[in-house]
Formats: C-alpha cells, sequence, structure tokens
C-alpha cells in the first residue's frame, strides 16, 4: 500500500499542482488588466494637474482684470460724485432763483393791487401772464 499511497499523495499534489497554475495564470491576467488601468489612471492625473494649473493660471488673469477694472471703476465713481456734487449745486442755484423770480411777480402783483386799484385790461393781462409764469416755474420744480 506504500506505493499506493504514494500515488494518491502524487496524484493530489499534481491536481494541487494543476489548480495553483490555473489560479496563477488568472492572477497574472488581471494584473495586467490593473497595470493597463494604473497607466490610465496616470495619464488622467496628468491630464487632471495640467487642467489646474491652467485654472490657477486663469484665476490670476481674472485677478488681474478685476484690479484693473476696480481702478478704473473708482475713477469713474470719484468723477460722477463731483459731477453730482456739481448737479445739485446747479439745481439749487436755479430752485434759488425761480424762488427769487416768484417772489418779484408775487410782490410786483401786490403792488400794482395796492397802488391802481384800476381794472384795466392792461394790468389784467399782465396779472394773468405772471399767474402762468409762477405755475409754469411751480411744474419745472
Amino acid at each position: 500500500m506504500d506505493g499506493l499511497s504514494s500515488l494518491v499523495v502524487d496524484g493530489v499534489l499534481a491536481l494541487l499542482l494543476v489548480a495553483a497554475i490555473v489560479v496563477c495564470f488568472f492572477v497574472y491576467r488581471r494584473l495586467g488588466t490593473i497595470k493597463e488601468g494604473q497607466a490610465e489612471l496616470r495619464l488622467l492625473v496628468d491630464q487632471l494637474n495640467h487642467a489646474v494649473v491652467e485654472a490657477q493660471r486663469s484665476v490670476a488673469n481674472l485677478k488681474q482684470s478685476a484690479a484693473e477694472v476696480e481702478g478704473r471703476l473708482q475713477v469713474e465713481t470719484k468723477r460722477a460724485s463731483s459731477l453730482a456734487d456739481e448737479l445739485g449745486l446747479i439745481t439749487e442755484a436755479g430752485n434759488n432763483l425761480a424762488d427769487r423770480i416768484e417772489r418779484g411777480l408775487t410782490g410786483a402783483g401786490q403792488q400794482s393791487r395796492s397802488d391802481a386799484g384800476q381794472g384795466s385790461t392792461e394790468q389784467v393781462r399782465e396779472k394773468q401772464q405772471q399767474k402762468e409764469i409762477l405755475s409754469a416755474l411751480r411744474e419745472a420744480r
């Protein structure tokens, strides 16, 4: 039985060896697939790195452009502010002038009433013109 048991043990070992060879073959194929995937992954990482560098460059250009626009905007804002101040002064002067004209017209109308007491057509026309001027000035404000 010694010969038979050694033959059985050799047969089992041969089967285990064949099984190990088959498993090694499948593992080798999978390792090849992993190596191909690794090369693709390396290419993808390189492309991502390139995209990040381009994005950093774009952000730097954007910051520079924003700084230039901010400078121009500050200059334009100062100019607009000074123009607004100037327009405010002009408007105030115009209002003062309109007030003086209104006071002059209403004061002249009161004096003419007290002086003459006449109802001549010329005075009536003059008063009508004064009223029209006053209403136009009030609408212009």
